[in-house]
C-alpha cells in the first residue's frame, strides 16, 4: 500500500518525520483522516491527539498531544504544526506536574503586578498553564 510523508513539529523542534499509512488529525471543525492520495488541504487544528499509523495493519502507532495549530496536505505530504506538542508515549507526568506547580507560583506573583510587561507575561504563563493542564488531563484519562 502507498504511504505518505509526514512531519509533526512545534516552534522549538520536530516531533516526528517519516512515512505513514494513515493519520487521524484533531481538526478545528472536527477530526479527520488522511490517507495517501488525499486532496490538498489546509486546516486549523484544535487541541487533541494526533494519531499516526506507521504500518498498514495499524499495529504500529505514534500518538502526539497537540495544543492548537494547523495542518497541510500537499502532494502526499502531511505537515502538522502545533503551538505546543509532545509525544504521548514519552510523556513524563511527574515532570509536567513539577512545571505546572512552578508556573502556578509564577502566575500568582504576576497577578499582583499592574504593568504592561506583567500583563503580557501573565498571559503567556496562562497559555502554558493550559498546555500543562491538558497534558495532565490526557495522561489521567489514558491511565484509566
Amino acid at each position: 500500500m502507498a504511504t505518505l510523508r509526514c512531519t509533526v513539529a512545534i516552534p522549538t523542534r520536530e516531533l516526528f518525520s517519516g512515512e505513514i499509512h494513515y493519520a487521524s488529525v484533531p481538526g478545528a471543525e472536527g477530526g479527520y483522516g488522511v490517507l495517501p492520495g488525499h486532496e490538498m488541504l489546509v486546516s486549523a487544528d484544535k487541541q487533541g491527539v494526533l494519531t499516526l499509523w506507521l504500518d498498514e495493519a495499524g499495529n504500529d502507532r505514534r500518538r502526539f498531544l497537540l495544543y492548537e495549530g494547523a495542518a497541510q496536505v500537499y502532494r502526499d505530504t502531511l505537515t502538522v504544526l502545533g503551538r505546543f506538542g509532545t509525544d504521548l508515549d514519552t510523556l513524563d507526568v511527574e515532570e509536567v506536574k513539577e512545571k505546572a506547580e512552578a508556573l502556578r507560583q509564577q502566575i500568582e506573583d504576576l497577578e499582583g503586578q499592574d504593568t504592561e510587561q506583567a500583563r503580557v507575561a501573565l498571559e503567556n504563563c496562562q497559555n502554558h498553564m493550559a498546555w500543562y493542564d491538558l497534558q495532565l488531563k490526557v495522561a489521567s484519562e489514558a491511565a484509566q
